[in-house]
């Protein structure tokens, strides 16, 4: 555990550096006037309350309907902003997930190594309505591993590794206020998880944006504002925070946010789930990191912005919510500025290739409750957003799936993972081969 010192030092950097506490502090301001606002005439409103509270269980349950059959992984699926019943008074929730994973690795230099660890994550969270139109949630989570799990409490507004928060570590995952209208726009501000992903039945995949999937703690800082149209169309502005020592989700390099003209980026997106006969999801995102890029790889070459275009959809056959059906879903990313093939560590000259894309199929409930799914992906050097993909790999994956119901679920996965060109470093490409067997369990506290 970190001394009181300690912990009150890391949380005045906190509180200085961390994003939610800078440009979405104005937000918040604005908020509480507004909340000030609608409790004053709340009760002369209270009839137009209870007729969109009767809406949103109904329209509630039918979303949870579609999410049973498009949310294999869960929680994996769902972000912050989306609210899909009107909240009144306080909830507490908790999630569980955990298991044994293990990798066989042919090196780059010629070797082999074996790896296996047993690793768990835990989540609590309390949801506060305040006024049918806002809400709060703070939500704390925790790893722990056989190789390390004494906590640590932690405040911060970076990752100390590439996608996670370290074995042992505990934070918060979840800080923010959520101001809504059912149907019509969210607007969330603080910390909170992001979550745009390919709707593939027993995966929920994702070339540029997924907080907290699998056993990660990692999150969104800024302010994620979603505006919803009558055709089911919704659109997206993300604005986050940078630390100078980096991201708080997947950002890999050669990517840097050491500057002050990178340290905020933006996030903009447009999709649709409402199902039509062709589609279950349809989807358009674009990732702006200004000044982000280290071009030459080096602090001291050139800094460029760095952009991400990504359109996923996905559907089924035959159309309907149980007995077996068939999931595809598809993801296509393009970065049109990536650093050069030297500074990614490749061969030759020019930029390194800003290609990604990333197939699902999967057949469900070919069992009841049973469900299986292949995936297969190509990621070029260049692309570099990716929580699940890397960057110059292609990956093979097939996943099992027993799903008992929305709070327990049971994957075993099996992956291979090969990079797509040799490093000048190496003398071969890594070749690795690895799987996990992975328990999920949720529940309520009140």
């Amino acid at each position: 555990m970190i001394g009181s010192k300690r912990l009150s030092y890391t949380f005045r950097c906190y509180v200085r550096r961390l994003g939610l506490l800078r440009f979405p502090a104005i937000l918040l301001w604005s908020l509480a006037a507004v909340v000030q606002a609608q409790t004053d005439d709340e009760a002369a409103k209270q009839p137009e309350v209870d007729s969109e509270i009767a809406q949103a269980r109904t329209e509630g349950e039918q979303k949870e309907a579609i999410e049973e059959d498009i949310d294999g992984s869960l929680d994996d699926a769902k972000g912050s902003a989306e609210v899909t019943e009107v909240q009144r008074g306080l909830s507490a929730i908790w999630d569980v997930r955990g298991g044994y994973s293990g990798s066989d690795t042919d090196e780059r230099e010629g070797s082999a190594t074996k790896d296996d660890v047993w690793r768990a994550r835990w989540r609590i969270s309390g949801t506060v309505g305040v006024t049918p139109y806002l809400r709060t949630e703070v939500r704390m989570a925790g790893i722990c591993s056989d190789i390390e799990c004494e906590p640590n409490f932690v405040l911060t507004d970076y990752l100390p590794t590439t996608s996670s928060m370290e074995d042992g570590d505990i934070t918060l995952d979840k800080a923010f206020l959520n101001w809504y209208r059912l149907e019509r726009f969210s607007i969330v501000a603080g910390r909170m998880q992001t979550k745009f992903v390919a709707l593939g039945g027993v995966y929920a995949k994702s070339l540029d944006r997924n907080t907290g999937n699998n056993t990660n703690v990692n999150w969104t800082d800024g302010v994620h504002f979603v505006y919803k149209a009558d055709n089911g169309w919704a659109s997206h502005l993300i604005a986050q925070h940078n630390a100078p020592e980096g991201a708080t989700e997947v950002r890999r390099g050669p990517l840097d946010f050491e500057v002050d003209d990178a340290r905020v980026s933006y996030f903009f997106a447009f999709d649709n789930k409402q199902r039509t006969p062709y589609f279950l999801q349809r989807g358009l995102d674009i990732t702006y990191l200004p000044q982000a890029l280290l071009k030459d790889g080096t602090l001291s070459g050139r800094r460029e912005d760095y952009y991400g275009i990504v359109v996923r959809s996905s559907n089924r056959w035959p159309e309907r919510d149980d007995d077996v059906r068939l999931r595809v879903a598809a993801e296509l990313g393009y970065a049109p500025a990536t650093p050069t093939r030297a500074a990614a560590g490749l061969a030759g000259v020019g930029d390194a290739d800003g290609l990604a894309w990333n197939f699902v199929l999967s057949l469900m409930d070919f069992a009841p409750d049973h469900s299986v799914g292949l995936n297969y992906g190509q990621v070029g050097a260049g692309w570099l957003l990716s929580p699940q993909f890397r960057q110059n790999e292609s990956l093979s994956e097939i996943r099992y799936q027993w799903r008992r119901s929305r709070r327990l679920a049971l994957d075993i996965r099996v992956r291979r993972r090969k990079e797509l060109e040799r490093l000048v470093s190496s003398s071969r490409k890594q070749d690795k081969l690895d799987f996990f067997v992975r328990l999920t369990w949720s529940g309520t506290i009140w």
